[in-house]
């Protein structure tokens, strides 16, 4: 924990530096740094036990955020599996990208890769001509470069995601986290006025460098959430976000996709007697649930 919490307080430290009136100025970089290599991780995979029936024909594959272990994974996910299984729904956990337990703590690519490829064996196995995704925060990532870069569209009809992380997020969420909150900048702007900063802090840090795909100038952040749209056409895309969300800031800003056709709901308005829920707890939600099946319940492509 010392090791994390002193990198972020040396990006704060390098971004007030470049701090004037609060705005980051940019400044010639020191020199290049390669970047880290991450591996692709270990996967997680369930037995592909379900059949998909008349009313319910494609498989419903859910892929949990970052928040947690393996170990974790199935009293995080239950409110969620026991309600699409129990609507007769083919339901199957998927997590890749796992290091010492942790999921998707790998290269978001690999990640990606490894959903595809058992995309494709939930479809030989159960003669399903497309499945649906219901994803959480990181998984949302690893869903997205699928779907966009990876040809995966052509395989799903539903993308369901909760907390996910987006194009306009900065950053503040991960500082919260070590209880810094309310910097002069914040971390996106320090990365744009300082892009050798990112290779460093990767390297001063295994966790950083996996958070720091989704910078911006990072391979992924360019490939997803760059120019041109992030959805996929044939893909019926919708959004649960919270108010409260202290990771993906600002809360439903860095969550929503702002484009034709997607469905973006916020939690706070949608059931505004519900329980209060933040960035992890949503997934635990029974009103969540619902959600997710109302939207898998709709007419895709």
């Amino acid at each position: 924990m010392g090791g994390r919490r002193a990198s972020v307080l040396v990006a704060l430290t390098v971004g007030f530096v470049v701090t004037a009136g609060g705005a980051a100025q940019a400044v010639p970089s020191t020199g290049s740094v390669d970047p880290v290599v991450l591996p692709a991780g270990e996967v997680v995979a369930p037995p592909i036990d379900c059949s998909p029936t008349v009313a319910h024909p494609r498989p419903v594959i859910v892929l949990p955020g970052a928040d947690g272990t393996t170990s974790d994974t199935a009293d995080q996910w239950s409110t969620v599996t026991s309600a699409v299984r129990e609507s007769g729904t083919c339901t199957l956990v998927f997590q890749g990208g796992v290091v010492d337990g942790r999921r998707w703590a790998g290269n978001i690519p690999d990640e990606a890769a490894q959903l595809a490829e058992f995309v494709t064996s939930v479809k030989d196995a159960t003669g399903a001509d497309t499945v649906d995704l219901v994803a959480h925060s990181a998984g949302t990532v690893v869903s997205n470069y699928y779907l966009k870069v990876l040809g995966g569209a052509q395989d799903v009809t539903h993308a369901v995601f909760l907390a996910p992380e987006g194009r306009d997020c900065d950053g503040a969420g991960f500082l919260a986290t070590y209880g810094i909150h309310n910097p002069p900048i914040t971390p996106v702007q320090a990365l744009q006025a300082l892009p050798f900063l990112s290779p460093l802090l990767g390297h001063a840090s295994p966790e950083l460098a996996v958070a720091l795909q989704l910078a911006p100038g990072s391979e992924v952040h360019t490939t997803v959430f760059g120019d041109g749209p992030i959805t996929r056409p044939g893909v019926s895309y919708s959004v649960l976000a919270t108010a409260n969300d202290e990771i993906a800031t600002p809360a439903g800003t860095c969550s929503f996709i702002t484009e034709p056709g997607v469905t973006n709901t916020l939690f706070e308005e949608a059931y505004p007697d519900a329980l209060a829920v933040d960035h992890s707890s949503l997934r635990s939600s029974p009103y969540a649930a619902d959600w997710i099946l109302g939207q898998l319940a709709t007419e895709g492509r």
